[in-house]
């Protein structure tokens, strides 16, 4: 084998090594040099949860994260109507297109007062190449907080308003207790296990 042969074989090595190595990084895609988050790739599915991700970008730090959090809640928004939609389907075709829009208003008031109170579960931020910063950011919400909310809104109503009426004899108010429940349930020992921690 020729000088030049050799050569050409030691270069052709040299690739085949250099593709392996480079095939066996990060799987994750990247941005400015920085692991895209797992969580904002595959965002958590939980029955009892509602989920969203989203990520900005500024010049300024805290306005990544601002604008992050901001569309993420947005998102949550939606994703919580959808939730409660899904719930209280057969009980909104059941009822009139005048109760159907005082239904309709309560519950986006409702979802407005619970997103109000929520943060991010996780978050990151990093700078990128170009000198701005990226933040991802992931929120959570337990659905039955948001049961919760709604039902306290529609037991506030007058006890002989007819929505107030079909409602608690509805399938979707049995879910929505159900789902307070658990929650309620969580929290009670979330708090016995902190107190536990605490002796």
């Amino acid at each position: 084998m020729t000088q030049r042969a050799r050569l050409g074989v030691h270069v052709l090595s040299f690739l085949l090594v250099a593709a392996v190595f480079t095939g066996c990084g990060s799987s994750e895609p990247s941005a400015g040099g920085q692991e895209v988050p797992e969580w904002y790739l595959n965002t958590p599915e939980d029955p009892n949860y509602v989920y969203a991700a989203n990520t900005s970008t500024s010049q300024r730090m805290q306005v990544a994260i601002d604008k992050a959090t901001t569309g993420a809640r947005g998102d949550l928004a939606a994703s919580l109507e959808t939730k409660i939609e899904s719930m209280t389907k057969s009980f909104t075709e059941e009822i009139g297109d005048d109760l159907r829009q005082q239904y309709t208003e309560a519950q986006k008031e409702i979802t407005s007062q619970v997103l109000k109170g929520t943060s991010p579960k996780q978050k990151e931020v990093f700078q990128q190449d170009n000198g701005t910063w990226r933040a991802y950011v992931l929120m959570e919400l337990p659905v039955g907080e948001a049961a919760q909310e709604f039902l306290s809104k529609m037991n506030s109503m007058n006890k002989e308003d007819e929505m107030y009426t079909r409602f608690r004899s509805s399938q979707a108010f049995k879910e929505m207790k159900e789902a307070v429940d658990e929650y309620e349930k969580e929290q009670e020992s979330g708090m016995a296990s902190q107190n536990g921690s605490n002796r």
